[in-house]
């Protein structure tokens, strides 16, 4: 009997031998080949020098990954909050200092941990969810591009893309399982990861119209439990810093100001235009701007492929939000963007649709890695890239 439910259990969520084989092999080869290209970096190739307050580790293996918005996840994870930390949401470090505390481990080594449990979190998640809809060949497709993509690195490094990817894709998962509650604990731990999490509702409503329509169930009641976790957020701003929109506040500290989405993109052009093509603000608004157009030209694509609905409206929604809170006084106006459009998950599974051509299966298998590789090193030596 038991093993007959666990035979079930695998047979239903975890990927079968065959595909659990590429995956995983996929997702371990490109960690060795971005840590031999890191180690490189870090021993042959020129790097910016910091203080050893920012250079948390002589180890290089460990070092390579901890790096700009790293730290500030550490130091939460450390020595709590103060107010300039707060935009940034309290799940990642809460688990890094529980890591930290229970295994007697370093901040940033509980914080890598935290990631890449969370990477393989996320690639049987997302194959998981893809499989359901599209079968197994376009799930393996999917998952491959996103290993491979250019900024896939943040999701093994100090960031909370690989967390915050598992969570989120599990809530689409589940409420396409009409596992309501499931799905909602998911997407309250999404919100409290990052602010796009308050928008894993969306899977949750949809599914939950599909079943009901607009009676009114028990089930209804897990919604609530999305929003929960940015209440519970805001009710921790409250009590501390005096108001429960303190993280909002804080943003500014980073430069970024709500405006209409076609203004990011026309000063990305602008700064292109009036740069030289070897000056490095130019060199980094080209690869947002690409990171951008290429991401809603992929939207329009699924649209016509008849994507979910759900979808559609959480990749539009989030990929507009980013398109309209740019850095207007920065190096490059979308800023960050190549790292932002890494948790859009359905534009993976479209470019896993494009490789069943053969020249983009070649574009995506030699130029992903490629520029995979160069990012990491650019992140490794602490220039910046996302």
């Amino acid at each position: 009997m038991i093993r007959h439910r666990i035979r079930v259990w695998k047979d239903t969520w975890w990927p079968d031998k065959a595909s659990a084989r590429v995956l995983f092999q996929t997702l371990i080869f490109s960690r060795i080949a971005l840590v031999a290209a890191g180690w490189v970096g870090l021993t042959r190739l020129p790097w910016k020098y910091y203080s050893p307050e920012f250079n948390v580790t002589t180890n290089p293996v460990l070092l390579m990954w901890v790096r700009w918005d790293g730290l500030w996840y550490t130091g939460i994870a450390v020595h709590g909050y103060w107010f300039q930390a707060l935009a940034f949401f309290p799940l990642y470090p809460l688990l890094t200092a529980a890591v930290h505390q229970v295994a007697f481990i370093p901040a940033y080594a509980a914080a890598l941990f935290v990631s890449n449990i969370s990477l393989i979190g996320f690639t049987v998640s997302f194959f998981g969810l893809v499989r359901d809809i599209y079968g197994t060949d376009t799930a393996q497709r999917a998952v491959w591009v996103a290993i491979l993509f250019p900024t896939a690195f943040f999701m093994s490094a100090a960031y909370t893309e690989g967390l915050y990817l598992f969570l989120s894709t599990m809530v689409f998962w589940m409420a396409y399982r009409k596992k309501f509650w499931t799905a909602g604990v998911f997407g309250m731990l999404a919100a409290l990861t990052r602010n796009e999490g308050a928008f894993t509702i969306i899977p949750l409503l949809w599914s939950y119209y599909q079943s009901f329509g607009l009676t009114i169930k028990k089930s209804l009641a897990s919604i609530l439990l999305v929003p929960g976790g940015i209440i519970a957020y805001m009710i921790y701003q409250w009590r501390d810093f005096g108001s429960p929109f303190a993280f909002i506040a804080a943003q500014s500290y980073w430069g970024r100001h709500i405006t209409w989405p076609w203004v990011g993109i026309f000063l990305a052009f602008k700064t292109i235009w009036q740069g030289s093509p070897l000056q490095p603000d130019a060199i980094l608004s080209m690869i947002d701007l690409c990171s951008a157009l290429g991401f809603m030209t992929l939207w329009i694509f699924a649209w016509r492929r008849k994507f979910p609905i759900d979808w559609l409206a959480y990749w539009g929604i989030l990929l507009l939000i980013d398109i309209s809170a740019p850095d207007i006084h920065g190096r490059s106006p979308l800023l960050s963007m190549s790292r932002l459009v890494l948790i859009l998950f359905p534009a993976f599974v479209m470019m896993g649709m494009l490789t069943r051509h053969e020249g983009w299966s070649r574009f995506f298998g030699w130029f992903f890695p490629m520029l995979q590789m160069t990012f990491f090193l650019v992140f490794a030596t602490w220039h910046w890239i996302a």
